[in-house]
């Protein structure tokens, strides 16, 4: 059996992330949401991959190549224009002989989730999971174990069992794949529904993980989550009066300076300098190349690889982009909050800082708890930073 990914989209409420990178490579737990997609096929014994690439896919493909490291074998296809779900799908068509599964890379599942759908039959089937906001989501209605219909995004959602966004489907839904595109529906969901008014449409409960990535807070959940999981793996140097409690991976060629604290489950990558005198909090992932200088602490954040922190700077439930360049003496706290994301706000507990690549932060800077600034901004000295901030802003 061979399982389509879908990577092709932008994740443009992804909101600063996204600027030179798609949403599915964003890292948590220091790797892109969509390598956890891969293991979890790779794990059930589904190796032959096709990832449908559009924006930015030179960034997929260079990381992923032909699948070799990670025991699969992977193909791509290229959707020229990102439509929707089921128009990804259909680019793919020439690849696809039997069943397939179907997923979207952009969410966070596990080999427990893929097994669940396996193991639900040989029939079209989706995997259907609760949610205590299924008015985010496409909500389905059931007969039994038969999907009725999808309804996206309800004002009134009639119940809080949403749709996964995993599929189990085969020839024939790629045949009326084709009638449905022409009708002006791009989504899988139309699909299913039009494979439901005609036949069973399993629908399969996951007692695994499925966690989506909406938006750039979602992005915290995801990480504590995988961080959940990871075991002890020390390498590179640890200086004297290091303290590192909890389950803590760090990387080849780091340092941990003497003084530092790390309470894990928290991972620091290769080629990072942390320290001394700095404490690092539970549910934090550092990347690689990162420095953490004196006096810092770093809480239940995400810090992408190349990100710099001067002396003194306290980062809580914040995520930091690649790049990212901190002076000194950054207060970015956390607490419930208001963040703009495409015009949208949405009221977050607890949200520090959500900072796009690149961006340059100067001494005595404080981002109240919400904002979001974007990418390449530069941030002037003892400035306050409330509220988004385009792309490519200057605040002196």
């Amino acid at each position: 059996m061979k399982a389509v990914i879908l990577a092709a989209g932008e994740g443009a409420r992804m909101g600063p992330f996204t600027a030179s990178e798609p949403k599915v490579m964003i890292p948590v737990g220091n790797k892109p949401i969509l390598e956890y997609a891969v293991e979890a096929l790779v794990e059930n014994g589904i190796h032959d991959l096709v990832l449908v690439v559009g924006y930015r896919k030179e960034r997929i493909q260079s990381y992923f190549e032909d699948g070799g490291k990670f025991n699969a074998r992977i193909e791509y296809a290229t959707e020229g224009k990102q439509l929707g779900s089921l128009h990804a799908l259909w680019e793919a068509r020439s690849l696809l002989r039997g069943p397939f599964l179907a997923l979207n890379g952009s969410n966070l599942v596990d080999a427990q989730a893929i097994a669940d759908l396996l193991e639900g039959g040989e029939e079209p089937s989706i995997l259907i999971a609760e949610t205590e906001a299924p008015e985010k989501y496409g909500v389905v209605s059931l007969s039994g174990h038969s999907v009725e219909r999808i309804v996206e995004k309800p004002r009134q959602p009639e119940g809080n069992l949403v749709n996964a966004g995993v599929y189990r489907l085969d020839a024939g839904a790629l045949a009326l794949a084709e009638g449905v595109l022409n009708e002006g529906h791009y989504d899988i969901p139309a699909l299913v529904n039009a494979l439901a008014a005609k036949a069973r449409v399993r629908a399969v409960r996951t007692k695994g993980t499925w966690l989506p990535a909406l938006y750039p807070w979602d992005l915290l959940k995801l990480n504590a989550h995988v961080l959940n999981r990871v075991g002890d793996l020390q390498s590179g140097t640890i200086e004297k009066d290091v303290t590192l409690r909890g389950h803590v991976v760090i990387g080849d060629g780091s340092r941990i300076r003497s003084g530092t604290y790390v309470l894990g489950p928290a991972i620091v990558g290769e080629g990072c300098e942390i320290g001394p005198n700095v404490v690092v909090y539970p549910s934090t992932s550092i990347g690689d190349n990162v420095k953490v200088q004196a006096f810092s602490v770093i809480e239940n954040s995400i810090l992408m690889d190349d990100v710099l922190v001067g002396p003194q700077s306290h980062i809580a439930h914040s995520v930091l982009g690649e790049g990212v360049r901190v002076a000194s003496n950054l207060m970015a706290s956390a607490r419930r909050a208001d963040a703009q994301i495409e015009g949208e706000w949405h009221a977050v507990d607890p949200i520090g800082a959500l900072v796009g690549e690149d961006t340059e932060v100067r001494d005595g800077v404080v981002i109240e708890p919400g904002s979001v600034v974007g990418a390449r901004c530069r941030i002037g000295p003892l400035s306050r930073v409330r509220g988004s901030l385009p792309n490519g802003t200057t605040v002196m």
